[in-house]
């Protein structure tokens, strides 16, 4: 079978099945709206593996992030949400930003513009990093930064940054050429400049602001 057509058949059903854990979580262990939006803010950043895996043409590996756009828009304009406690409409704006940035990284990287390891790296930076540090900061940070449109905290901001730079570590160490010392290097400042627009950017737009910024920057350094 085409590996297309695989991908298809597999993203379906792994967006439904994200979904229906953090459902289940919700009404089985009552987590609280912020902590089950994170969950599938970071669930389907996996659906990137899907992407690299089984996709070789840009139509098919459009599909995935159009469906996640019309799904999660229907579910915030909806208010299909507030059955769930998910009633902030602008928080839940954030679950229609991630994949849009999606399908852009899907665009860019198939338009030769940003390497398939820059697009990985920025897409786990995304989901992984920001969904971390909102769980973690939100649970056990004391402090908050000094900004006036965001709850964001310093222990969050550590914990972006943590991770950002996890990630793009392994990346570079295991995919690309680059010595260890430029890994360190880029790893470093890709996790400063991912924690500090992740802090700075408003209205849940670091969904679109740090996932791209973090691939171009990777890019430079290919």
């Amino acid at each position: 079978m085409n590996s297309n057509i695989i991908g298809l058949l597999i993203s379906f059903p792994f967006l439904a099945v994200v979904i229906a854990i953090g459902i289940f979580l919700k009404r089985q262990y009552s987590i609280s709206s912020e902590t089950m939006r994170k969950f599938v803010h970071i669930g389907v950043s996996n659906w990137w593996f899907i992407e690299a895996n089984f996709f070789t043409t840009l139509s098919f590996a459009l599909v995935g992030p159009i469906f996640f756009i019309v799904t999660n828009s229907l579910f915030t304009f909806l208010g299909w949400g507030k059955a769930l406690g998910m009633d902030d409409r602008k928080r839940n704006y954030g679950l229609i930003y991630f994949p849009i940035t999606l399908l852009l990284l899907v665009v860019l990287e198939y338009q030769g513009a940003v390497s398939s390891l820059a697009c990985s790296i920025a897409v786990m930076i995304m989901g992984y990093g920001d969904g971390l540090a909102a769980l973690i900061g939100a649970k056990w940070g004391q402090k908050r930064l000094p900004l006036s449109f965001a709850k964001k905290t310093y222990l969050g901001t550590l914990v972006m940054a943590c991770v950002s730079f996890i990630i793009t570590f392994i990346g570079l160490a295991g995919y690309s050429t680059l010595g260890m010392g430029s890994v360190v290097a880029i790893s470093f400042l890709i996790a400063i400049v991912s924690a500090v627009v992740e802090a700075i950017t408003p209205l849940a737009l670091d969904n679109i602001t740090v996932p791209l910024i973090a691939a171009l920057l990777v890019e430079v350094f290919l």
